[in-house]
């Protein structure tokens, strides 16, 4: 695949700021991932951030959390104790560390456990909800970005983005299952264990077929995607 290595303290303003709405996928990226079934025990919901989640008073965007919760349709926890015990507590700990703004505009969210759904990821159907609720306001910062730590996450994206016709620029952080990916980097590039600063753009060409990455099992509309050590770096890259 072809891959380059970026430093965002010498990239090129254009974009920045273009970005009005933020997608963001909850486990890996907001919170630890525990693994399967998920969070199903309030004491097990860690924050990975709190306050770099901020939208409207301070930084004029939209910032919609887009997470697939099966443990719910499996029913080993309630929808109830999803949004009244575990997502209360999220936002009251963006609150508590990020002040007043920070906060999520919405919180998209499938239960279902089949396959073929078309609002649980990788399937588009969440994205494309917080597209239609949001569209943009200002002409020229009409700029979409979804933040995730998996394959499923930026299919999700990806896909939204063949049936929409809108731009959404893929970034994937190396926290949750995105950590194997960014580790695979850092071995090359060991300076990027401790700078968040330089991050990765990829392409889906695969120029070196005797190189194995992660990321060769990622399908076509994945692609082309971002590598960022977190969501504070992507914050820092793309705000």
């Amino acid at each position: 695949m072809r891959l380059e290595k970026r430093n965002a303290n010498e990239e090129e303003e254009k974009g920045k700021g273009g970005m009005y709405l933020w997608l963001l996928d909850r486990d890996g990226v907001i919170n630890e991932d525990v693994g399967s079934p998920g969070v199903i025990d309030v004491d097990r919901f860690k924050m990975l951030m709190n306050q770099q989640v901020k939208t409207n008073a301070t930084l004029r965007k939209v910032v919609c959390l887009i997470t697939n919760q099966t443990c719910v349709g499996k029913e080993i926890i309630t929808e109830e104790y999803l949004t009244d015990v575990i997502h209360k507590r999220m936002t009251e700990e963006l609150s508590r560390d990020g002040g007043a703004d920070a906060f999520f505009d919405a919180i998209l969210y499938e239960t279902s456990p089949v396959e073929g759904n078309n609002r649980r990821k990788p399937a588009p159907g969440m994205v494309l909800e917080a597209l239609q609720m949001f569209p943009p306001y200002t002409p020229g910062k009409d700029g979409v970005i979804f933040v995730g730590d998996s394959m499923t996450d930026m299919m999700a994206a990806g896909r939204a983005e063949i049936e929409s016709g809108r731009s959404i620029t893929r970034v994937l952080v190396g926290t949750g299952y995105g950590s194997r990916v960014w580790s695979e980097l850092a071995e090359e590039n060991e300076e990027l264990i401790d700078d968040g600063v330089f991050y990765y753009y990829v392409e889906s060409e695969r120029n070196d077929v005797n190189k194995e990455s992660s990321l060769d099992a990622f399908p076509e509309e994945c692609f082309p995607l971002y590598v960022a050590k977190d969501l504070a770096a992507a914050v820092d890259i793309f705000l």
